[in-house]
């Protein structure tokens, strides 16, 4: 018998019974995302394919003294495979290492769930530490509330021994962190104009805007799931480790409080005016400011529907002298149809010839959804010689209209010749086989710095089987250092990760991106998980690269830099496919 047909009978024995449970078999649980103590994604709908998460509420010093957490894993043993196991940590005091020497000292090995805004918990009802909840994760149908010692009892249905589920005999209660008095105007508006509004306002790349409270309120019950499911704000990063970074995205613990309370509150609005609709926006076309040179590249028609082939777009540039740029933007014609574009100087023959291009560097940027302008730091930048002319590699994808996309490429140039070139690079795999079903097939990728070279940019791409990616520095010394992890790569999403400072790599550093591919079906953007999986192009095959954007040290003397190593070590762009 499976184990969710044994839960229900062990609800229905109890009830039966006149037993009582915190919560009856008819409530339901909000879909949520945590990190690991080990930095490891975990979201409860993902588990579907299982017949119950079991979720133990537990931290502090109780983590490793009342037992709770040993009987847990013990119990887990039994019920490997058909259910999940977590400890779920709200005391926000806890660090990672805290947890870590709390489960040795326990004896027990478990992920352990760290709740740090606490409203996980919260949202589950949670009071006291020791409480134990069963989920039906593909319902999200709570059947069970209760402690450790009735749990193996309700999980092999044998309601004769099981006795009733409670909070009796269990830990201390929680200690919620709670904000007396949100205000839509000084406290919501602030967090929604820095982490959002960018993007959801009209005209920008969101499907909806945030230009009042109306709208926001309206839309609030979404806001609520995707902040608890850490789909928004998109490119999150493990903060926890790694080099500090610009502008990454993330609420802040603090603001996770707020703004969840605010809509569980019902998102009340407590002032005569509106902060969001009296926000103004730029209508600046290139956020760079204005080009010095504007592209128009020839229209491209789009069908209705089918896979497009890529397609490579020669631009002239009709230059009578070389030019060194600081940075390219694109403008698309189109955004829900054009994919990606890289830009070439030269232009390769064949599709094998654009990938040893992307290889050796030879492209000046690119353009993919969410990703940022290329710019060039630190008196850096590269060179486009006299005479050349741009190939751009456009990538399509149909979406149930025709259309026309007019993309524009805006070059910002350097009035003086740079003391540095801006180079790139990829640790990356191209020979892999991802089995079909396979949720965790693990790929590596390295690049090896051959010259002391200075760290600014880090961007993970993979396609929709993409599941995570982090890189890290193995210094020649023999130390390594975690320099960044996405623990949940989204294909939506290509963003670069810029480093707050430049970091120095010595001769003979590798550079190594280590990263995951889902081809299960709990996977929801996997085209086809009965098909195993290759290397290719197109979004229906797979890539693993890790970019990094790099600038060697030493002066670059400009009579040699368009033969010099430096702009044939790697890639700055997007890859050779998307």
């Amino acid at each position: 018998m499976q184990l969710l047909q044994r839960l229900n009978l062990f609800v229905a024995a109890v009830l039966s019974l006149g037993l009582s449970f915190s919560a009856s078999a008819a409530d339901r649980v909000g879909d949520f995302a945590l990190l690991d103590h080990t930095g490891t994604f975990h979201q409860l709908s993902y588990y579907g394919d299982h017949d119950a998460v079991v979720i133990l509420v537990n931290g502090g010093t109780s983590l490793a003294e009342d037992g709770s957490v040993l009987a847990l894993s013990s119990i887990a043993r039994n019920f490997a495979g058909s259910a999940q196991f977590w400890v779920l940590n709200p005391v926000s005091t806890d660090s990672r290492a805290d947890v870590a020497g709390r489960l040795q000292a326990a004896g027990a090995d478990m992920p352990v769930l760290m709740d740090e805004s606490q409203m996980t918990a919260k949202s589950l009802g949670a009071e006291k530490l020791g409480e134990v909840l069963v989920i039906n994760p593909a319902s999200r149908e709570l059947l069970y509330r209760g402690s450790v010692d009735g749990l193996d009892a309700a999980l092999s249905a044998l309601p004769a021994q099981t006795s009733a589920a409670g909070t009796a005999g269990l830990g201390s209660d929680i200690e919620y962190v709670a904000h007396n008095r949100i205000s839509y105007a000084q406290d919501i508006a602030p967090i929604l104009e820095q982490n959002c509004v960018s993007c959801h306002r009209d005209g920008a790349i969101a499907p909806w805007s945030m230009s009042s409270h109306a709208m926001v309120k309206g839309w609030s019950p979404m806001m609520r799931e995707v902040v608890m499911t850490r789909r928004m704000p998109p490119g999150q990063i493990d903060n926890h480790v790694g080099k500090p970074l610009k502008d990454v995205a993330g609420l802040s613990v603090e603001e996770q409080q707020k703004l969840i309370q605010w809509i569980d509150q019902g998102a009340p609005n407590d002032g005569d005016t509106d902060p969001l609709a009296a926000l103004t926006f730029s209508d600046a076309k290139y956020s760079l400011g204005e080009p010095d040179i504007v592209l128009s590249v020839p229209p491209q028609t789009i069908p209705a529907t089918g896979v497009i082939d890529y397609r490579y777009v020669p631009v002239e540039l009709n230059l009578d002298r070389d030019v060194w740029i600081r940075g390219i933007e694109f403008v698309p014609g189109d955004r829900q149809v054009l994919h990606h574009v890289i830009t070439y100087l030269s232009s390769p023959a064949d599709k094998s010839d654009v990938e040893e291009a992307e290889e050796q560097g030879q492209n000046l940027g690119g353009f993919a959804p969410g990703r940022q302008p290329d710019t060039f730091e630190d008196n850096s930048g590269r060179l486009i010689p006299a005479g050349s002319n741009l190939l751009l590699q456009m990538h399509y994808t149909t979406s149930g209209r025709e259309t026309v996309d007019a993309t524009e490429v805006g070059l910002f140039l350097h009035d003086e010749p740079p003391a540095y070139v801006m180079s790139g690079g990829v640790a990356g795999q191209r020979r892999f086989i991802i089995p079909p079903g396979a949720k965790e097939h693990k790929l590596r990728g390295e690049q090896l710095i051959e010259k002391d070279a200075y760290l600014y940019e880090m961007m993970p791409h993979m396609h929709f089987r993409g599941k995570y990616m982090s890189y890290t520095a193995e210094y020649p010394d023999g130390t390594s250092e975690l320099l960044l992890s996405v623990p949940k790569y989204d294909f939506n999403w290509q963003f670069k990760y810029q480093l707050q400072e430049p970091l120095f790599m010595p001769s003979g550093t590798k550079l190594v991106a280590e990263g995951a591919m889902d081809n299960s079906d709990r996977n929801p953007g996997n085209p086809d998980p009965t098909r195993p999986v290759f290397f290719g192009l197109q979004t229906m095959h797979e890539m693993f690269f890790g970019f990094t954007t790099l600038r060697y040290e030493g002066h670059v003397p400009r009579e040699r830099v368009a033969v010099s190593e430096e702009t044939s070590s790697g890639s700055a762009g997007v890859g050779g496919g998307e």
